[in-house]
C-alpha cells in the first residue's frame, strides 16, 4: 500500500491581504461634559444628569462621592447633599456636541472612513 498524498490545502491568493485596524473611541460623561464644556463652573462641582427619575450620567467629581449612572435622583441626592443636577431630556445639546466631535476625529482620517456609533463613540 502506498502512503496517500499530501493534499494541496486551501488555494493560495495571489492578492496581497489588507489588514484593517479600527480604533473606537468612548467619550466617557459625554452628556456631563457637554454641560461642563458650556458652564465651565461645573467642572468643580459634583453634577449630574437627569432623564426623567435617573440619574443618566454624573462627571468625576460626582463619582468621587460614591455616585453612578442609572442611580434613582433621590438616592444621589441623599448620598451627595450638593450635587447639581442639570435636566438631560432634550437631546439637541448632546447631538450637537457630538456632530461636531465626529467632524473633528473624521478630520485627521487620511480616507474620512469615521463610523459614529452613538453621540459618545466613533469608530
Amino acid at each position: 500500500m502506498q502512503p496517500a498524498a499530501a493534499s494541496p490545502g486551501p488555494p493560495r491568493n495571489k492578492t496581497p491581504q489588507r489588514h484593517t485596524t479600527s480604533i473606537i473611541l468612548h467619550f466617557d460623561c459625554f452628556y456631563a461634559s457637554v454641560f461642563e464644556h458650556e458652564n465651565p463652573a461645573l467642572k468643580s462641582v459634583p453634577l449630574a444628569v437627569q432623564q426623567k427619575q435617573i440619574l443618566v450620567t454624573c462627571n468625576y467629581e460626582a463619582r468621587s462621592r460614591g455616585l453612578h449612572k442609572l442611580q434613582l435622583i433621590h438616592d444621589a441626592q441623599k448620598a451627595c447633599p450638593d450635587l447639581v443636577i442639570v435636566l438631560g431630556e432634550d437631546l439637541t445639546r448632546f447631538r450637537d456636541a457630538s456632530k461636531l466631535l465626529y467632524a473633528f476625529l473624521r478630520s485627521f482620517s487620511w480616507n474620512k472612513r469615521c463610523q459614529r456609533l452613538g453621540f459618545d463613540e466613533v469608530r
